[in-house]
């Protein structure tokens, strides 16, 4: 068997046998499937004696070893398999020569890898070559009564086996896998979307909100004190003292907004319907922002908190060069001094708040912070300091936020319909709104100031005097 052998050319007789193995050496087993692990036996070695069995798996291994980077990594473990399973019926002095470091496997496969340089040049000019098991398949049948006599222990010639071995594809990468796909690999897709960068309702969070149960909403002030109480000797007549009311009504004002979007839209879009509500609602809430800011009131309009405050007017207090946090601090004496108790807040721009914050002295470049100041410089003289986009710069905006009135009488709401012809189309309209009360008791004008930085350092300045 060795003589036939090494008339192969040094190539591996790789042979199917699909027949029972005889029954002398492996009793009534059967060959298992050509789809065995990789790491377990799949032929029966029962019957083998030791020395076969560690034959057979050295052999198995050097075949591993040796057909890295010769053959496709995917057909090697078929390969393998069936090479073991047709040398398993080799007597032990073949799978000695086999197993043979220098003369054996390893050398055979050594010999047909050299082929590999112009294998690869044939490849590249499109030569078309079956796959080392196609191959090996047909040496087989081409051999096929030889290797029935060489089983049977008749000596035979067989035709040599020339292993048209193809070169190992190319890597294969992203750019050369993916073919420009946006699907491969499967992307993931963050839930929701990112937000545009625009201007909040800032002023709108820090309003106390209460509740209205009517679209009309009455108070009532106390007006014309009249006479004072005075201390008197007996039997004079006491003093008199008078004061009577005046009712104010305020309206539910309504602010809303609309959108039409397609049946389509709405069905081939996760979230759409939340979308369109957040849209509408952040529309809605800018304005009314806006409007409570600044508007003029109407009919229909609410007054803006701007439209109520006053200027600084102030008298008796004084500044040495004053700075933006004297300025506050002289606001913050002007509501303290008109009667009115609560606390203040104030708003300004976020360049006005990075001036202060970097405010050093002249002499000693060190930064500047007052006393009647917190650590943080946002709350001045008790007053909280609010940066908001909304204040123009250069304008402070501060005063008893509690006296101005926020009540709603219908929340937020989003309805959806059609009209006119959108149900031919396929249009859905979403309306977005709400309904409020704004109101301000005039028994509290001077609750609010609203003026400009440099217009109330001006008033409370005072030149120095030279000694």
């Amino acid at each position: 068997m060795k003589q036939a052998y090494l008339k192969f050319g040094g190539t591996l007789p790789k042979i199917y046998s699909r027949r029972m193995p005889c029954a002398s050496r492996f009793g009534s087993a059967a060959y298992k499937s050509d789809g065995g692990g990789d790491d377990d036996d799949d032929y029966d070695d029962e019957g083998d004696t030791k020395e076969e069995r560690m034959l057979l798996r050295k052999i198995k291994g050097m075949l591993k070893r040796g057909l890295k980077g010769v053959a496709a990594k995917a057909e090697i473990p078929a390969i393998v398999t069936e090479q073991i399973k047709s040398f398993s019926d080799l007597p032990v002095e073949a799978l000695r020569s086999l197993a043979d470091e220098k003369t054996g496997v390893m050398a055979i496969l050594k010999k047909q890898g050299e082929k590999l340089a112009e294998l690869e040049t044939l490849n590249s000019n499109g030569a078309v070559r079956s796959s080392v098991r196609a191959q090996v398949e047909k040496w087989q049948k081409d051999n096929k009564e030889a290797i029935t006599s060489i089983r049977a222990g008749v000596k035979r010639d067989l035709t040599e086996l020339q292993i048209d071995l193809r070169a190992v594809a190319s890597p294969m990468t992203p750019a050369n896998t993916f073919g420009g796909s946006a699907y491969i690999p499967a992307p993931q897709i963050e839930s929701g979307y990112v937000d545009l960068a625009r201007a909040q309702p800032r002023f709108w969070d820090f309003l106390k909100k209460l509740r209205s149960s009517s679209s009309v909403y009455v108070w009532v002030n106390k007006v014309n004190p009249q006479g004072a109480a005075a201390f008197i000797g007996p039997g004079v007549a006491k003093p008199g003292v008078s004061f009577s009311f005046e009712s104010e009504i305020s309206n539910a004002k309504k602010i809303a907004d609309s959108l039409k979007a397609s049946t389509e839209l709405l069905e081939d879009v996760d979230g759409m319907y939340s979308f369109i509500k957040d849209e509408l609602y952040y529309q809605v809430m800018i304005k009314v922002n806006t409007t409570l800011m600044t508007a003029t009131a109407s009919s229909t309009v609410p007054a803006g908190i701007q439209t109520l405050s006053v200027t600084y007017t102030l008298e008796g207090v004084e500044a040495t060069n004053p700075n933006n946090y004297d300025a506050v601090r002289a606001a913050v004496a002007q509501l303290r001094s008109g009667f009115l108790v609560g606390p203040i807040t104030g708003f300004i721009h976020p360049v006005d708040a990075a001036n202060m914050d970097l405010a050093k002295a002249n002499d000693s470049g060190v930064y500047v912070l007052p006393p009647f100041t917190t650590a943080d410089g946002r709350t001045i003289a008790g007053a909280l300091l609010i940066e908001d986009n909304n204040v123009a710069q250069g304008y402070l905006q501060i005063g008893f936020l509690d006296l101005y009135k926020i009540r709603i009488y219908k929340d937020f709401v989003v309805s959806i319909g059609w009209e006119n012809d959108d149900f031919t189309k396929n249009l859905v309209t979403f309306v977005g709104e709400m309904r409020l009360h704004q109101y301000f008791s005039e028994n509290h004008t001077g609750a609010f100031i609203y003026d400009t930085f440099e217009n109330i350092k001006d008033a409370i300045a005072i030149e120095d005097v030279a000694p």
